[in-house]
Parts: structure tokens; sequence; C-alpha cells
């Protein structure tokens, strides 16, 4: 299963939303954990939490499941029940993988071997690892982030 976090910063308004609308439309053609920041956001506004409302749709639909943790503005009780929030990553993240079936951390398969695998997260290239860390894509170059639990976090490209 493939996870992925996302760093919200600045006023979450339909700007905002709707790209990180779109891409999690793309990455939930299979089930996939969000991890969302928001501890950099100063605002959201009622359009945010309105592609908020679809986003967590979306992933009920494929499978897929989202989270988010740092908001720190105040929050109605009908917006608190759109999203599962959250005070510290290390606790969102924790909600997300419980939210798995397996047993296995995410984005990680264990073949009986004890070998380590993840998805690239562009491709979808099977790729070994061993250690946590920076790794780069042998098949199309993407740059990625590997954690100790398999988690697998992309970096962003600046145009």
């Amino acid at each position: 299963m493939k996870s992925l976090l996302f760093r919200l910063a600045g006023t979450f308004s339909a700007e905002i939303g709707s790209e990180l609308y779109l891409k999690l439309k793309e990455e939930t053609l299979s089930p996939s954990l969000f991890c969302l920041d928001f501890s950099e956001v100063k605002e959201v506004t009622e359009v945010g939490w309105e592609f908020l409302r679809k986003i967590t749709a979306r992933c009920k639909e494929t499978g897929s499941k989202v989270a988010g943790f740092g908001l720190t503005v105040p929050i109605s009780e009908e917006q608190n029940q759109i999203l599962s929030l959250h005070s510290t990553e290390s606790d969102c993240i924790h909600y997300l993988e419980s939210q798995i079936v397996s047993d296995a951390p995410a984005n990680e398969l264990t073949p009986k071997s004890e070998e380590k695998t993840v998805h690239c997260p562009e491709c979808q290239t099977l790729l070994r690892w061993k250690l946590a860390g920076d790794y780069l894509c042998p098949n199309c170059e993407t740059k990625f982030f590997v954690n100790k639990k398999g988690w697998v976090s992309t970096y962003e490209r600046l145009l």
C-alpha cells in the first residue's frame, strides 16, 4: 500500500484544495494512505472544507485512508467530523497504520527472505531497500525518502 505525506502551508482554499484533490484522485487508483500536515496552515476557508469533504469521500470510495495533524485554527464540531485530525505527526501515522488490515507496515511487502521492498511513488516499479534514507528510482529517476517503517515520501519538484 502506497503512503504519502502532504505538507500544506498558508490558506487552505479553493486553489490548494483543488490541487490536492486532483493529486489524491490520481493517487487513489490503488488503495493508499494519505497524511496531511496542517502545521503551517493559517486558515481553512469554507471552500477548503468542501475539498476536504470531497477528498475523504474519494478515499472511502477507493479503500484509501486519509488523516491530518497540526491544525491550529479553531473548527466546528461538523468540520471535526469531516477528517480524522490528530495533534502530532506520529499520532496521525499511527492512526493510519492502524487502519491497515494486514500486519505489514505501509508500502512494504515482506517476502519470506526478509527482503524489504517498496514501490516507486511515480512509476510503481518494485524496489528493494535496506536502510531508511533517500533513494532514486533507476527506472524513472524520481527521488524519494523511505523511513524505517517503509513509508515513502516524494520530493516536490520546483518549476
